[in-house]
């Protein structure tokens, strides 16, 4: 209360008296925290004093986005008048220089609470935010706008495929698990080298929050990304994504160890290494974001914190190598494992070698791109095709595009198939409520056996493949290996959700079976349901296309294969001033839809298609084939769309199958003056697509229940710590 009674006059402060004051009070705010620092009795009141500050800064740039304040340069890079509330808000997170004001206000609050820790864990926290606000100072958000800038635009507006309501979501959750993560490091480090400490109180809070910030962020930057032509649906192992994974599976191995870790008994140097490695990647991560050498559809650009955050990281490294050095001279622990302990260990294992082969590949990417080795014409796919109808002036910046280095998103899947399937045996057989340790094996033997005949036998992903979506032959050639990763991973929510039923059926119907038990099977559950939808979804995805012409076509009922009709009208265009880069030609198209089984309509449904540019389709000799080409890759997407550009599909959400029809706008120009049909509008061909994605509804299903189940299981855990 008492940082929040400081922060709001200070917020008022900055704002009525502005000019760059902010910048000047986070120089201030690092001067505190180091008092907090070197400070003994005053620590947690200079340490409050300056997490006021960093807040009061942060609460004042908000203020400038929504009072549109376009003399701060950040505020005209990344806003504009007409744009909603929760954007401009979200304006805050836009760029490099405000996302890291953000989790340095985040930070400074976590380490007013970690200060009251005995031991290192204050410290620890203190020089965590006080290193991100050096950060927010050499890379300010407070830096006024240049005379010639206004000149040029009275604001630039933000980015099209950040004009979403997941941009207040998404990327907020992804900086308060990293700041998690990141501020306990003092306690994993005074764990490592002196043992005990208060490392298990702090890391069961601190790391399932994390987490489960994490979790809800991968979950809508999913949902996001299927909306967007440039995300690659769903996941395709960009390299941003590649590094939050590295994250995610670095504290999912961290949490499985959670529960059984003791300073003097299990994981005693497991548990607070794989705390630290969730930290250190935390910042890689955030450098990964920041890093124009690899081609990806996440990054801050321009001149980012990229060198303090891998610097950071480096510290941190050197720390844990220095901690671990220190306590080998420690006794080492005598526990005996148990059978359940040691399918822990293995599990935990497992998934931080997940971790590690998508980190290989995301390094892979980066020493090939430093070393200017070609990228393998396997790793292009359609490149061929948009050369061929590529203009002669742009084939050179075509071919520079493809040539970038991106994560080897097949090879990833190919090495990771195998150990989600050992990630399910191990599971599946820590959770089989059997007693007898002979039966539990011969119960995973069994399954271990209908799963091979599962993958070399009856072969459910082959015979349900189509070939008539956009699955590489590269994964056509593992579905024998996704076969047994659903095999196996039905064998572990079998499992799992026997074990949630035994535990009931035993201990009764106590707070702890309904609060811990159940949920942490469901957890489990709606982990494998995701990732059986996810394969669904992504293998056996569909697409069809067909070129209509403008207006002859418009009306009329347009026929697909799967008994999909679609028919398209033309609602409005308008060139708007909509938040985004400049004015915009927005363009709206009515759509029907129906799917047609045995003679009978089973659904149907009407939408609008949006169609944003800065300039109407054709003025820049946009074909409808290089349109369709954008609808095709997300590669070529990115290339071709740049910020201005967006298409949103009308998508329907159905129980087994989702349905989603992209039509771009057509060129509705007149004939000019004096020529043939003056003043009526042109011919123009444009196409239509329909793509069909199965399972995708049981996708959401299985990550909400995912983070349900974790949600209820932290508040639990929460509340047995403190009984």
């Amino acid at each position: 209360m008492i940082v929040w009674a400081l922060a709001v006059p200070l917020t008022a402060a900055f704002v009525a008296f502005g000019q760059g004051i902010e910048r000047w009070a986070v120089l201030a705010a690092i001067g505190l925290m180091a008092a907090a620092l070197a400070a003994g009795q005053g620590r947690r009141l200079a340490l409050r004093a300056g997490a006021a500050v960093l807040v009061a800064a942060t609460l004042a740039l908000v203020l400038h986005f929504f009072l549109d304040h376009f003399a701060y340069r950040y505020v005209w890079l990344y806003s504009a008048p007409p744009l909603p509330w929760y954007l401009k808000l979200a304006g805050l997170w836009s760029g490099d220089e405000g996302a890291l004001l953000l989790m340095a206000a985040l930070a400074a609050l976590g380490a007013t609470g970690l200060a009251r820790r005995r031991g290192w864990a204050g410290p620890g926290a203190i020089a965590v935010a006080a290193a991100l606000a050096c950060g927010a100072v050499i890379w300010s958000p407070f830096v006024q706008t240049g005379p010639d800038e206004l000149a040029k635009a009275a604001s630039m507006g933000m980015n099209a495929h950040l004009m979403r309501v997941w941009m207040a979501f998404h990327p907020p959750a992804i900086f308060l698990a990293y700041g998690c993560f990141l501020l306990p490091v003092g306690a994993a480090l005074e764990a490592l080298a002196k043992g005990g400490g208060e490392w298990r109180e702090i890391a069961a809070r601190w790391s399932r929050i994390g987490w489960l910030a994490l979790s809800l962020g991968l979950a809508t930057g999913m949902w996001w990304s299927y909306e967007d032509l440039t995300f690659g649906q769903f996941w395709h192992w960009d390299p941003v994504q590649t590094s939050i994974f590295l994250v995610w599976a670095a504290a999912t191995a961290h949490l499985h160890t959670l529960r059984r870790y003791h300073a003097s008994g299990y994981f005693p140097r497991l548990h607070p290494v794989l705390g630290m490695v969730a930290a250190i990647l935390s910042l890689v991560s955030m450098a990964v974001a920041r890093s124009p050498t690899l081609a990806s559809s996440h990054r801050y650009v321009g001149d980012t914190s990229q060198p303090l955050l891998i610097a950071g990281a480096v510290v941190l490294v050197l720390a844990l190598l220095g901690a671990l050095m220190a306590g080998r001279r420690r006794p080492r622990a005598g526990a005996t494992y148990d059978s359940g302990t040691r399918m822990v260990y293995f599990a935990a294992l497992l998934l931080a070698a997940t971790g590690a082969v998508a980190g290989y590949h995301l390094l892979e990417a980066y020493v090939s791109s430093y070393l200017g080795l070609p990228r393998p014409a396997e790793l292009k796919p359609f490149f061929e095709t948009l050369v061929r109808w590529a203009p002669g002036e742009e084939i050179a910046e075509l071919r520079r595009a493809y040539a970038q280095w991106d994560v080897n998103n097949f090879s990833v899947n190919r090495w990771m198939a195998p150990m989600g399937i050992a990630i399910g045996f191990v599971g599946g057989h820590f959770f089989l409520p059997i007693a007898s340790r002979r039966w539990r094996w011969a119960a995973t033997a069994g399954s271990a056996a209908i799963v091979l005949a599962l993958a070399l036998v009856f072969k459910p992903f082959a015979g349900l493949y189509s070939g008539d979506g956009m699955t590489s032959g590269k994964t056509v050639a593992i579905l024998p290996w996704l076969d047994a990763l659903i095999g196996a991973m039905t064998f572990l929510a079998v499992a799992a959700m026997a074990w949630a039923v035994w535990r009931v059926q035993t201990k009764g119907l106590r707070r702890q079976a309904v609060a811990y038990y159940l949920p942490l099977a469901v957890l489990h559950l709606g982990a494998v349901v995701a990732l059986v939808a996810f394969l669904a979804a992504t293998v056996n995805d569909t697409y069809a296309q067909k070129m209509i012409r403008y207006p002859d076509d418009f009306g009329r009922t347009i026929r697909f294969p799967d008994g999909i009709s679609v028919a398209v009208a033309l609602a409005d265009e308008e060139t708007v001033s909509d938040g985004g880069p400049g004015p915009a030609f927005v363009a709206r198209t009515s759509v029907h839809f129906s799917v047609t089984e045995g003679g009978r309509v089973v659904s149907e449904g009407t939408g609008h298609t949006v169609y944003r540019d800065a300039v109407p389709p054709g003025v820049e000799g946009q074909g409808s084939v290089r349109v369709m080409c954008e609808m095709i890759d997300y590669r070529y997407a990115r290339f071709a769309g740049g910020k201005a550009r967006m298409m949103h599909p009308v998508i329907h959400r159905g129980l087994w199958r989702d349905l989603q029809v992209w039509f771009p706008a057509v060129e509705y120009l007149e004939a000019p003056a004096g020529q043939p049909g003056d003043g009526l509008r042109q011919t123009t061909e444009v196409p239509l697509v329909v793509k069909t994605f199965p399972l995708v509804t049981w996708l959401w299903v299985g990550l909400s229940a995912l983070i349900l189940g974790a949600l209820v299981v932290t508040v639990a855990e929460w509340r047995r710590s403190r009984r």
